[in-house]
């Protein structure tokens, strides 16, 4: 599932060296807000922060370095998704995306010293709204023991380097994906698509966060939706105007599996421009995160939150969102996506595990039960192996209620059982997961 701006980010901007407390700490008074909430602090409690479908309002506007709690509330008719942009307004530092109409959700992640801007974006798909300025001034900052500093600064170049490895195993496996595809070679391209968006899934937090002309216009050129377009424009999905402009792996995904001609590429000469245009597009993330150039903020570089958070973020967008086939519509080879999401949250949360056992034993204890869990639901339905060992998965819709060629998504009480097993174990482990970054920045 990906939105136009979302992993979920990479390139949030706490160093581990300044690691600091605010919500953990309770340094500081409530959260209040004068007129215009400008001059406020916000301290031990959740800062308050109300979303419209067309304003995004947050209860202060300047807090102290540290871990934060936002209360996000959702009073608006569609789901949408809350996010801190760094200065430059391009560059996602932190976000909660999928935010259902009449829910309230807590995003804790941590900001030091720095001018930022809160926005919402309804639908997750088109312009900012509400974009306000937010400042946080210097806070208290926590001594920590030389072991978790070793340990700090071991995950982040730990997951780095991970990070660095999938994208170029992802810019590879794009290049065979196109070369098949393009030489109509059908059932080899299919099985190709899955294996080339494994490494892209794993790390799809990093791709979220990436910037060029406007904030997470990287990932929506490679990973957007066409329901997230036609919400967006409020046009059905076979709009041609809309499918047109529509680029990346789901409008190759939508030609490649659908048996809706509507969906289908005019000619050759446009199949050939987006599957180009895919290969460049994860040149460019590739490029960005060895270092090859420079994001629009300057060199990319992982944080100690986007370690912590991205384990709870790849977890929390099978739970809010794939678990309805809204991701692989066409192709429903959502299960090897939610293996990909599991094996990145694995990953991540492995880089800062021994913190976690070192400052709350019971915690660890849940998540590793947490993890087990939904790797033996998804193992249920696995239907042998690829070449390489891993696991390979039965259709999607074939055990549960999707959506189909991007159609209406299933409610709740429309799951099968097995989908509904697979979402309790999912949501769970979202939810341990959403407590790591408490523990480990704090």
């Amino acid at each position: 599932m990906t939105r136009t701006s979302s992993l979920r980010t990479v390139t949030r901007p706490l160093a581990i060296a300044a690691v600091l407390t605010l919500a953990a700490a309770g340094c500081t008074d409530n959260p209040s807000s004068g007129a215009n909430g400008a001059g406020t602090q916000a301290g031990a409690g959740p800062i308050s922060v109300t979303i419209t479908d067309d304003t995004c309002e947050v209860a202060t506007t300047e807090i102290p370095s540290g871990v934060v709690t936002f209360s996000i509330s959702n009073e608006g008719t569609v789901p949408n998704e809350f996010e801190v942009l760094a200065s430059d307004k391009l560059r996602i530092v932190t976000e909660k995306e999928n935010i259902g109409p009449g829910s309230t959700v807590e995003l804790t992640t941590g900001l030091e010293k720095d001018d930022y801007f809160t926005a919402c974006k309804p639908n997750m798909v088109g312009a900012l709204v509400g974009t306000t300025p937010f400042t946080v001034t210097q806070g208290e900052v926590l001594a920590v023991d030389e072991d978790t500093q070793q340990l700090r600064e071991d995950a982040v170049t730990n997951y780095t380097a991970y990070i660095e490895d999938q994208a170029g195993q992802l810019i590879t496996a794009t290049e065979d994906f196109r070369e098949a595809y393009l030489a109509g070679d059908t059932e080899r391209a299919q099985d190709l698509y899955v294996l080339a968006r494994r490494h892209f899934e794993r790390i799809e937090p990093t791709a979220e966060a990436f910037g060029i002309e406007e904030p997470g216009d990287l990932d929506a050129a490679l990973d957007l939706r066409i329901q997230d377009l036609s919400a967006g424009a409020d046009t059905p999905v076979t709009d041609p105007e809309l499918l047109a402009g529509w680029t990346g792996w789901h409008r190759i995904e939508a030609d490649l599996f659908s048996d809706d001609d509507a969906f289908r590429f005019p000619d050759d000469a446009s199949r050939q421009r987006v599957a180009d245009r895919l290969v460049e597009d994860t040149q460019t993330l590739y490029d960005l995160v060895t270092g090859a150039s420079d994001t629009a903020s300057g060199p990319f570089a992982v944080t100690l939150e986007d370690v912590t958070l991205g384990a709870s973020e790849l977890m929390e967008e099978v739970a809010t969102g794939k678990i309805v086939g809204e991701e692989e519509t066409f192709s429903h080879t959502d299960l090897d996506d939610f293996q990909a999401n599991l094996d990145g949250a694995n990953v991540a949360y492995g880089n800062v595990q021994k913190i976690v056992e070192k400052e709350d034993p019971e915690l660890a204890g849940e998540i590793a039960d947490g993890f087990a869990a939904v790797q033996e639901e998804l193992s249920a339905h696995q239907a042998g192996e690829w070449e390489d060992g891993t696991p390979r998965y039965v259709d999607y819709s074939t055990i549960a209620t999707v959506q189909e060629d991007a159609g209406q998504a299933p409610k709740d009480s429309d799951y099968t059982d097995a989908q509904r097993d697979l979402s309790v174990a999912v949501t769970a482990l979202a939810d341990q997961l959403a407590q790591v970054p408490a523990v480990v920045l704090s």
